[in-house]
């Protein structure tokens, strides 16, 4: 393992980190419209994007891990479904689709609603909960597209470490 890719490793930890922080710390990160943004998703999606498989699936699970501890949830819906995700979206990059922020928002657009509704679904429609409807329109509707909104900031993140210590 050359001295390059142990740095980039490092340095995805750190902004793993730094996402943590900034997404569990009271009045840091806004909530908009009754919904707060799940970092560690589109960092996830970042880092399978520009990773080969295994790397991608390794920090997709730290990354789930630790939105299932912030979000209070049973452990392990985020650490499987994002290691799903980056394992078809590494595979789905390295093969059939050319990396760019076009693809990385579509990609986005299909990843990020599906994780966040299959939460609600098993949270709260699958638990009986009343007016789930209304809890979906009210804070998870502002949270996928909260969380949307920051995927070209990651993206953007990770490409230029990427094209500073090169591709692994």
């Amino acid at each position: 393992m050359n001295r390059f890719r142990i740095v980039k490793y490092a340095a995805y930890g750190v902004e793993i980190i730094l996402a943590l922080v900034w997404q569990v710390t009271p009045y840091l990160l806004p909530e908009l419209f009754g919904g707060k943004a799940v970092l560690l998703l589109p960092l996830a999606l970042s880092i399978a994007i520009f990773e080969p498989a295994v790397p991608s699936m390794i920090f997709a699970v730290i990354c789930g891990l630790l939105a299932d501890c912030s979000y209070g949830g049973a452990i392990g819906f985020y650490a499987i479904m994002l290691l799903l995700m980056s394992f078809v979206i590494s595979n789905l990059n390295s093969v059939y689709i050319r990396t760019s922020l076009l693809t990385a928002m579509l990609e986005a657009l299909i990843v990020i609603p599906l994780i966040i509704f299959l939460q609600f679904l098993f949270y709260y429609v699958f638990a009986g909960y009343a007016d789930a409807g209304y809890f979906f329109f009210h804070h998870y509707l502002s949270r996928i597209l909260y969380t949307l909104a920051l995927v070209p900031l990651f993206y953007g993140l990770n490409k230029l470490l990427n094209k500073r210590l090169g591709k692994s």
